[in-house]
């Protein structure tokens, strides 16, 4: 009877340690399956050079930045495209994961988003027409209609200068860069803020008949919005930003900068106030 005992006992703890060794091993593929294999982007589908489709197929130094992130990092990256003014309504939504498209950081952004690691420093700059030489600070822009795209920076930007500078402009704001673009062609806008980056291109490939002011607004971060106390975002935003840091230092980014613009945005510079 001890020995019926003993071998009984012995079978019970065999399968006792394989079913504990089968849960275990099914905790750890259930740990693995639930990591993010996918990101969802949503990026502009007009927005030169940043992000757009041409001839049905999207460009911009956001998709080569995305693809490198792919890359790094093993995520799948699917994009949802629509006009600028739309793009944070598909990360609110849940539509989107993220937005990819320049996004500056600032104080009332932060308030409702976590952010990745910058990936880029932008100085923002007032563009005019060519014609207009007469315009080389800040403050002459006093009295000029001045326009921005709807969700974009520029709105707040152009209450700053109007503050600081202690001057009235006249704002006017539109539902796409593309829509500001033609009212500038037009005449009806005098004045618009874009990203150095984008006013370079722009006007270097005849996008626009335009030149830069030569005074800086202001030096802006650029960096991945993600939704606050989500699992999901905040996993998902670790994981970017830990390829963002890898290919700032691996050159991948100055890359894509230089590719697209002639010299490199991926670095902080020195000795500049980064706005808030």
């Amino acid at each position: 009877m001890k020995k019926i005992l003993l071998v009984l006992l012995s079978i019970c703890v065999i399968f006792g340690t394989a079913a504990c060794g089968k849960n275990e091993k099914t905790s750890v593929t259930q740990e693995k399956s639930s990591a993010p294999t996918e990101i969802i982007v949503a990026a502009g589908s007009a927005s030169v050079p940043n992000s757009y489709i041409e001839n049905g197929i999207h460009k911009g130094h956001e998709v080569d930045i995305w693809n490198a992130i792919s890359e790094k990092t093993g995520l799948k990256v699917k994009f949802v495209t629509g006009e600028f003014n739309t793009l944070f309504g598909y990360l609110d939504s849940g539509k989107a994961d993220t937005v990819g498209n320049t996004i500056t950081l600032n104080a009332k952004r932060k308030e409702k988003y976590d952010f990745s690691e910058p990936y880029a420093y932008i100085p923002e700059r007032l563009v005019v027409h060519s014609n207009r030489t007469d315009i080389k600070n800040l403050k002459d822009i006093a009295g000029m209609t001045c326009g921005f795209s709807s969700g974009s920076n520029g709105g707040n930007l152009f209450q700053q200068i109007a503050k600081a500078q202690d001057i009235k402009i006249n704002l006017v704001v539109f539902d796409s860069s593309e829509l500001l673009n033609e009212a500038f062609r037009q005449g009806k806008v005098d004045v618009m803020i874009f990203a150095g980056a984008e006013a370079a291109y722009k006007i270097k490939n005849k996008i626009i008949d335009a030149r830069m002011v030569e005074e800086n607004i202001v030096v802006g971060a650029k960096a991945y919005p993600f939704v606050k106390g989500n699992a999901k975002s905040e996993e998902v935003n670790k994981i970017v930003t830990k390829a963002i840091k890898e290919m700032q230092q691996d050159g991948t980014l100055e890359k894509i900068y230089s590719k697209w613009y002639g010299m490199d945005f991926s670095k902080k510079p020195a000795n500049t106030k980064i706005a808030d």
